[in-house]
């Protein structure tokens, strides 16, 4: 990367560490003493060389090498405090940026990128955001002191001595830089096939028992196993690159001495130089390998930094969902309008088409139609999980782009197909939609919908964990706690999608009694596959292909739509001989 490209990535990096140049700059002050101090030792040495060579007391240097050890071993402690905490700090703050635009970025990110690979630049790459890109900006800073400094006094001892070592150095240099600028590139390329590696395991893991019901811990062991190869293959570029780096810096430096001594031989001889100063110089020589080789690595290592920053930044970067900011106002009749909806996932390709139909503010209206028809992605839609591409969807009179994604979330409820619950308590995925529920509302909500018998049962009820997403508890137990969660939050809207499909009889006939309760206080949505769901309803929208073919009640529907009756005799379970009069009044009311 050069040019304008370079010279943005390397804004970005001045952006990224300027809250916390105050600490840095206190860990680069503490390094530049530390550097002074390892840089006055030589001339220490050497003075004491030359007392001990001449018989002379040699106390004082003595000391004051001691005290210039010391000096340096305390500074070098508080250095790595002060860097550590700014270090941790950034990738505190990194990760919060990065969870915020996880949170609040359009559902299209999730979709778009695979979960393992999200988790792999909240974890790992602002891990190395502290490892890589702090710890070597810092020993660049330090060691370019260092490295300039032994360079200025070794000139002072020796200026045609140091002509000569840097002649070999430069050359060497050169040749490093430019492996150091191809690492970054590599660890891009790295961190993203570390992602897709990270995917994969999450994909398997995430359905380890239909893995292992499937018999497919082989093929899905191989194909993990190729995303690995294949992170290990460009990581191992990486090393290639990084391992020319020393052995360039090395061949360098032992070459630098060849030509010390070559050169200071013939200083020596020719009387142009002492034994005392040559010691110094060879002393600074040395110090000065480190430093080399310390400045070359923070180069590579920054370089992974910058890697990794490039994609922490590319992900907090995501537009968050945008909200209006309108006044709220009162429910009305009626509660939910689509007006010409047109949608699609994909341009060109819509999953909706020109949908207009109105929800009543109060009663049950069922949604049915083949698998595919659009039905999901109508609720979907509803809560602005998606933006509808022409068309609006009205709350209240409101067009739901005007409105705030608290309020309308808050007056728009979803129960999702699969009813999905979060790691923690059953009382926190109660609570989940409203923390500040009264111990009575919570209690309301169980008994709603059928969980009191279950919860009793528990000997931790409520404080009872349910497992990561849900796998200690049943299908129909996740979807009765997905429902009550949204009967606590008592909404304008409810939307429920098949949200009764794993309830044995007995407790679908007993939360449907309660769904036809809130029905009185507000629009209840279902989509339906069972004939009692949908006969129970007040009214029925038909939808096939993404349009609304018909709306009506049962029969209606069944005496003029040829795609509902053939719906009821195949997809919602009705027969030719079935007899809708058998299944009327309180029973049928209460099965939705």
């Amino acid at each position: 990367m050069t040019g304008p490209a370079a010279t943005g990535v390397y804004r970005r990096l001045s952006s990224l560490i300027k809250p916390y140049r105050g600490g840095l700059s206190v860990a680069v002050v503490l390094g530049v003493f530390s550097s002074g101090l390892a840089l006055a030792q030589p001339m220490v040495i050497g003075s004491l060389v030359g007392k001990i060579t001449a018989g002379a007391p040699a106390t004082v240097p003595a000391l004051l090498l001691a005290a210039l050890f010391v000096t340096d071993l305390v500074l070098g402690g508080v250095e790595v405090y002060l860097l550590g905490r700014a270090g941790a700090t950034l990738v505190l703050d990194s990760r919060r940026r990065v969870v915020r635009s996880l949170l609040r970025a359009p559902l299209g990110l999730h979709l778009r990128r695979q979960r393992g690979d999200l988790f792999s630049v909240a974890v790992a790459d602002t891990d190395l955001l502290k490892t890589s890109l702090m710890q070597g900006l810092l020993n660049l800073v330090v060691s370019t002191l260092m490295v300039v400094g032994s360079v200025v006094l070794m000139t002072i001892i020796d200026p045609v001595l140091t002509v000569s070592t840097l002649g070999v150095l430069l050359l060497a240099g050169l040749a490093t830089m430019a492996v150091a600028r191809r690492v970054r590139a590599v660890g891009v390329e790295t961190r993203e096939r570390v992602g897709a590696f990270a995917g994969a395991l999450q994909r398997a893991i995430g359905a380890i028992r239909t893995v292992k019901l499937s018999r497919a811990e082989d093929r899905e062991e191989t194909r993990i196993g190729q995303f690995a190869t294949d992170a290990y293959g460009i990581g191992m570029r990486g090393v290639r690159l990084e391992s020319l780096m020393a052995p360039i810096m090395n061949l360098g430096i032992q070459a630098a001495f060849a030509a010390v001594f070559t050169v200071g031989a013939f200083r020596l001889v020719g009387g142009a130089m002492d034994t005392a100063h040559f010691s110094s110089y060879l002393l600074y020589l040395l110090y000065l390998i480190a430093p080399l080789i310390s400045l070359f690595s923070a180069l590579a290592q920054i370089q992974l930094g910058l890697a990794a920053m490039i994609r922490v930044d590319a992900l907090a970067a995501e537009p968050e969902e945008a909200g209006g900011a309108a006044d709220v106002v009162p429910m009305t009749d009626p509660a939910l309008s689509f007006d010409h909806v047109t949608f699609g996932y994909q341009p060109g390709s819509p999953t909706v088409r020109g949908l207009t139909f109105d929800i009543p503010r109060r009663g049950f209206v069922a949604v049915v139609g083949p698998s595919g028809a659009g039905k999901s992605t109508i609720f979907a839609l509803a809560e602005r999980l998606w933006d509808v591409d022409s068309g609006r969807i009205l709350l209240a009179g409101q067009d739901i782009r005007d409105l705030p994604l608290r309020a309308l979330r808050g007056r728009v409820g979803y129960v999702e197909q699969d009813a999905p619950v979060v790691d923690g308590t059953i009382r926190e995925n109660l609570v989940f939609a409203k923390p500040d529920a009264t111990e009575e509302q919570i209690a309301d909500a169980i008994d709603k919908a059928n969980l009191r018998c279950w919860i009793d049962s528990l000997d931790n009820g409520l404080d009872t964990e349910v497992g990561e997403a849900g796998t200690a508890i049943s299908g129909g137990e996740r979807q009765r706690l997905a429902i009550a969660r949204m009967l606590l939050l008592r909404p304008d809207v409810l939307l429920l999608d098949e949200a009764t499909s794993q309830l044995d009889t007995e407790a679908e006939i007993a939360l449907g009694n309660s769904i036809a309760a809130a029905s009185t206080d507000c629009a209840v949505v279902a989509i339906a596959h069972r004939m009692a769901t949908v006969v129970a309803a007040d009214r029925i929208l038909v939808v096939d292909d993404g349009r609304l073919q018909a709306v009506g009640d049962h029969e209606s529907l069944l005496a003029t739509n040829e795609l509902y009756q053939r719906l009821v005799h195949t997809q919602l379970g009705g027969t030719d001989d079935w007899d809708p009069d058998a299944a009327t009044g309180t029973e049928l009311a209460g099965r939705i």
